[in-house]
């Protein structure tokens, strides 16, 4: 019975966190097809290009919070002093690291001509940084608060499709996509931390900036990793925008949300059970890794299984985003091959899990710097000669090494331990 109540309790978790997150999949989908039909790929294309521009600065102002935090608040869950200085000195240091991000990011759309050309575009897109340094989410992921996580993500999600379909009504309001993603995220981001705040009897201290400093010294890798990891991610979509313009930007756009909802869908999988996993490896590794085992092979079938169901639905996925009709028969074939990728992407993010698990950070940056950088080189062969075909071959060619590299850190590791 003990069991039963223990399974009851995950389930009726999972399956509220699992709603919540589903928001985070099904707006995007939503609304790109509105998006194409109103901005066409041009339009489409910038604004893909600005969120992911924004995306590269999000990671410096987490800075592995994302990852440690969580780990840090589940640790701490039963001391609420604990939990309070984990919050305050986290959102602190999130301001700190997001004025550093804004000096960044205004450099970049000031002084570098592909920026500059499309200013208000970026500088409206700001906004979604500015709606990270209240983002509560992975404090409520670490005290595996999902009812209140998953209200925060469903309402945030639809405050943003609703603000698009009344103010995104012309070609030229492409520039004020990003901005209402922002607007929307940072009203909810800031509700959700006052309802922290109030349910735990929380209140602001002014941290010791030692200890804030000593936090960054101590990330500093993890953030560099994430960072390299981000312009593995991110990069695909710059070079195409920059070496074949913006309209076949549109176009691998239409792609890329192929591959960031898959990642997003196993990522979201993939941290419910972290802290879980993270608390099984310090008690006994042999048992964390079969729990891992049995969560990675049900990731593994839904995506197989849904990847296979879109390679023979490709034609109408395409009629889906409003692809003209003389595009879709070369954007198919594409469109198919980029369904290798969320498959590889279940085992390198798997294993990936594993290594923050085994606190495996210094080989973690080596293994996301030398990846980045052959992913980057082969981006630019291979495009050279293939276009868009050689970008996806890149792309999956730096998951392979991913998943044998991660392989070699953590899964071989715990294996040689037990014997």
């Amino acid at each position: 019975m003990q069991i039963r109540s223990i399974f009851g309790k995950i389930s009726n978790k999972f399956l509220v966190y699992g709603i919540g997150q589903a928001f985070n999949l099904i707006a995007p989908l939503v609304i790109a097809p509105y998006l194409i039909y109103v901005c066409n790929l041009d339009g489409f294309g910038k604004i893909g290009i600005a969120f992911a521009f924004t995306l590269f600065l999000i990671l410096i102002v987490d800075y592995g919070f994302d990852i440690k935090g969580i780990k840090r608040i589940s640790e701490s869950r039963n001391s609420p002093k604990k939990l309070q200085y984990e919050l305050v000195t986290t959102l602190y240091t999130k301001f700190i690291l997001f004025f550093f991000s804004v000096i960044i990011g205004l450099s970049c759309i000031f002084f570098l001509p592909y920026f500059y050309n499309e200013t208000l575009l970026f500088l409206f897109s700001l906004t979604i940084v500015f709606a990270q340094v209240f983002n509560p989410i992975w404090f409520l992921q670490g005290i595996e608060d999902f009812y209140t996580s998953s209200i925060l993500n469903a309402c945030s999600k639809v405050l943003y499709v609703v603000l698009i379909f009344v103010f995104i009504t012309e070609s030229n309001h492409y520039v004020y996509v990003n901005f209402l993603l922002g607007i929307s995220s940072l009203t909810l981001n800031i509700l959700g931390l006052i309802y922290v705040f109030k349910k735990n009897k929380f209140h602001f201290f002014k941290p010791h900036f030692e200890l804030i400093f000593q936090t960054l010294r101590n990330d500093f890798s993890l953030c560099i990793s994430q960072l390299f990891l981000s312009v593995r991610q991110l990069s695909p979509l710059f070079l195409v925008g920059y070496l074949f313009g913006y309209n076949l930007a549109g176009q691998y756009k239409i792609l890329d949300q192929i591959i960031s909802l898959y990642r997003t869908l196993s990522q979201v999988f993939l941290k419910f059970f972290y802290p879980q996993l993270c608390f099984r490896l310090n008690e006994d590794k042999k048992h964390a890794l079969q729990y891992w085992k049995k969560y990675v092979l049900i990731l593994f079938s839904g995506v197989f299984i849904s990847s296979l169901l879109l390679f023979f639905l490709s034609d109408k996925v395409l009629v889906f985003f409003r692809v003209e009709s003389n595009l879709i028969k070369d954007l198919q074939v594409l469109f198919q091959m980029i369904l290798i990728v969320p498959v590889a992407m279940v085992f390198s993010l798997s294993f990936e899990q594993l290594m923050f698990g085994l606190h495996n950070n210094k080989l973690y940056f080596k293994i996301t710097f030398f990846v980045t950088v052959i992913n980057l080189i082969t981006i630019l062969l291979f495009s050279y000669f293939y276009n868009l075909s050689g970008i996806i071959a890149s792309i999956f060619l730096s998951e392979i090494l991913f998943v044998y590299f991660y392989y070699q850190g953590a899964f071989k590791k715990i294996k040689r331990n037990e014997n």
